[in-house]
């Protein structure tokens, strides 16, 4: 929610059932809040700028879009249109939609860290984003600048977040480290998820995910979707990069290092063990990555797998691939960086 005025989470679930237009201290005492917690059976809801998909008024002080999510839902904003008008490279002055992604509580303030601005044209955006909780706060502010810009128009909906749930082990006392280990009681496959996604993943982060297979086992990693800070083909000296080892530890052979953007990467060990690591440290975090993992029984491997090195991301040329420094993902779309 916007402001001071705010209800305990309970009590919003039972009220907020209608959209409402409230008046609330919030980023500032000027903010005018909207509040959507409901689609009505729909499969998504719509917000836009005022007056859409006529030009905007100027000398919009402060106007916030809170979206509120049940607790085990996060939101997916996904905009259809947009024209801001853009004065400043940065997005830092003049018109712009300040985006809050990561809320605890559906709330913000003058202190509240903000996710990144937006402004310009459809094309300078990101077309989807998500929350990493059940709260998301657009704020939409404009200069007094007159201009002919038509604003924006967009669609959001729920999502249970349990569909981005890692299944291994979370190891005690570490961020986001995992752990994951074949037995009669465990599952020999499953999913796994850079922090925070289909969100955008932290900085400064160091993520280890560590899988144990049984003696006749090897494992099969498919990176489904991964989308890092976007850069050149290379991965050496890159901020975010994934990499992977044959072995218990960063101590063991190399199989690959993934950066920017990709889909399908598959990777296979040679024996029980596989350890891949997670570091991000740019000023540009993306939105991650989405894996899914397998324990085979190495006698079930066929015969044209290799048997003695690891199975590699694809070098070709077709996939842009840089082959003297290693396989690294190539950027295959645009997307606007954030500041966290």
């Amino acid at each position: 929610m916007c402001g001071d005025n705010v209800m305990e989470m309970p009590i919003v679930f039972l009220l907020l059932q209608l959209l409402l237009i409230v008046t609330a201290d919030a980023v500032n005492p000027g903010c005018e809040c909207l509040l959507f917690s409901a689609t009505y059976g729909k499969e998504y809801g719509t917000f836009s700028s005022p007056d859409y998909p006529h030009p905007y008024q100027d000398n919009i002080n402060c106007l916030l879009y809170t979206f509120i999510a049940s607790r085990d839902e996060i939101i997916e904003i996904t905009f259809k249109d947009f024209d801001v008008q853009k004065s400043h490279l940065d997005c830092e002055r003049g018109d712009f939609l300040k985006l809050f992604l990561h809320l605890d509580r559906p709330e913000v303030n003058e202190y509240t860290p903000w996710s990144g601005l937006l402004c310009g044209g459809f094309t300078d955006i990101p077309h989807v984003l998500y929350s990493s909780g059940p709260g998301l706060v657009l704020e939409f502010h404009t200069d007094r600048k007159p201009g002919n810009a038509s604003g924006f128009l967009g669609h959001f909906r729920f999502i249970d977040r349990r569909m981005f749930q890692t299944d291994g082990q979370k190891l005690p006392g570490t961020m986001c480290d995992h752990q994951f280990i074949s037995s009669n009681y465990s599952l020999t496959h499953g999913r796994f998820y850079s922090p925070r996604y289909p969100s955008s993943y932290p900085k400064n982060i160091k993520c280890a995910y560590r899988f144990r297979g049984r003696l006749k086992e090897r494992i099969r990693i498919v990176f489904e979707e991964v989308t890092l800070q976007k850069g050149d083909l290379s991965c050496l000296n890159r901020a975010d990069v994934i990499k992977v080892f044959d072995g218990r530890s960063s101590s063991a052979p190399a199989i690959t290092v993934l950066c920017n953007e990709g889909s399908e990467l598959e990777v296979l060990s040679t024996g029980p063990d596989l350890y891949i690591e997670f570091v991000a440290n740019s000023e540009w975090p993306g939105q991650g990555f989405k894996a899914s993992f397998q324990f085979q029984a190495i006698d079930a491997i066929t015969s044209d797998s290799p048997s003695t090195e690891p199975e590699r991301v694809n070098n070709s040329p077709h996939n842009k691939f840089p082959p003297d420094n290693g396989p690294a993902v190539s950027a295959t779309s645009e997307y606007r960086p954030f500041i966290y």
